[in-house]
């Protein structure tokens, strides 16, 4: 049985996009939170308006580090079978392939979920509910994880 890992990041922009935050809720409960060392100036007028004033960590990792914390993360909480790293952006998987430099753990499948995959109106009732905006990286990751409409398609 594969493990669902919901991933949201955020990013300076769609020119040249650079990691900013990562969010990830897995569906068995666990969750990981890290920001990155990241250049205000390289960040889009929008990042810096509404991404910036929302990172909360004292703590801001190099992307090797981030890595080495991802990794370990992964390798604990990880279940049996494959993992599936699920977003609705394509921009999050780019930002997964500059975390891992293209090197991800074995019996990794990446999902973009789409529309068919996620109830966009279930992921806006989850920030309303919890009273949690929009735009943070783990905030996103769980409104994905409450979104998703598993019961719909089976994903391996």
């Amino acid at each position: 049985m594969a493990q669902h890992l919901f991933v949201d990041t955020e990013f300076t922009g769609f020119s040249n996009p650079k990691l900013i935050s990562i969010g990830i809720a897995a569906d068995s409960g666990e969750e990981f939170y890290a920001e990155v060392e990241h250049v205000v100036e390289e960040c889009s007028d929008f990042v810096r308006s509404t991404v910036l004033p929302l990172l909360n960590s004292e703590k801001k990792y190099s992307l090797e580090e981030l890595r080495v914390h991802l990794l370990s993360w992964i390798a604990e909480v990880r279940k049996p079978g494959s993992i599936v790293l699920c977003y609705d952006s394509e921009y999050d998987r780019k930002m997964l392939e500059q975390v891992f430099d293209a090197d991800f753990p074995s019996g990794t499948v990446f999902r973009n979920l789409g529309s068919s995959y996620v109830n966009k109106l279930k992921q806006y009732e989850w920030h309303v509910r919890h009273k949690q905006p929009e735009h943070h990286a783990l905030h996103d990751a769980r409104a994905l994880k409450h979104g998703f409409r598993g019961w719909l398609r089976k994903v391996r």
